[in-house]
C-alpha cells in the first residue's frame, strides 16, 4: 500500500484526504497553500508526498496551539517522517471569553476540527497584519452569540 496511496485511502482512509491533496497539489503549483487542520493534514501531506513532492516548496500546515500542545497527538513528528514543511500554529486563547462554551477549549473539553488555526493564520497573513487576534476574537464571539440565540 505504501507505493499506492490511493488504494490505501480507498481501504482505510477518509475521502476528504485525496480531495484535499489534489486541491493542494493543483494550487501549490502556482501559489502558497496552507493546509488547515491538525493530524489529518499529516495524512494529506503523505498523499502529496507520494504524488508530487515538488509542490512542498509552496505548502505549510496551519493549526492551533491546542493541537501542538495536545499530548495525544504528534503532528510535528508525523510530518517530519514525511517531509520538511513549515507547521504554523496560532496562539488562540479562549480564556479571554466569559462564555463557558468557548472557555471549554482551554480545558481540552472541546476540540475543534474545522481548520480554525489555518483560517486564522491565513486571515492575518492575507491582511498584512491588519486583522489581529482581537479582531478574530470579536468575530468568534459574534458567531457564538448568534449560534447561542438559534439553539435557545
Amino acid at each position: 500500500l505504501k507505493s499506492n496511496p490511493l488504494k490505501a485511502i480507498e481501504l482505510v482512509g477518509d475521502p476528504i484526504q485525496p480531495a484535499c491533496a489534489g486541491l493542494a497539489i493543483g494550487a501549490a503549483s502556482e501559489i502558497p497553500v496552507i493546509l488547515a487542520g491538525g493530524t489529518q493534514m499529516a495524512a494529506v501531506t503523505s498523499i502529496i508526498s507520494a504524488l508530487d513532492e515538488s509542490v512542498f516548496k509552496n505548502i505549510a500546515i496551519g493549526t492551533t496551539r491546542w493541537l501542538i500542545e495536545d499530548q495525544s497527538s504528534d503532528l510535528q513528528g508525523l510530518v517530519k517522517e514525511i517531509t520538511e514543511i513549515p507547521i504554523l500554529a496560532i496562539d488562540l486563547n479562549f480564556n479571554v471569553f466569559k462564555e463557558p462554551g468557548l472557555r471549554a477549549y482551554e480545558k481540552g473539553v472541546v476540540k475543534e476540527g474545522v481548520g480554525a488555526g489555518g483560517i486564522s493564520i491565513s486571515a492575518i497573513l492575507k491582511s498584512g497584519g491588519k486583522i489581529t487576534l482581537d479582531d478574530l476574537y470579536g468575530g468568534i464571539l459574534k458567531i457564538y452569540k448568534n449560534f447561542e440565540k438559534k439553539i435557545r
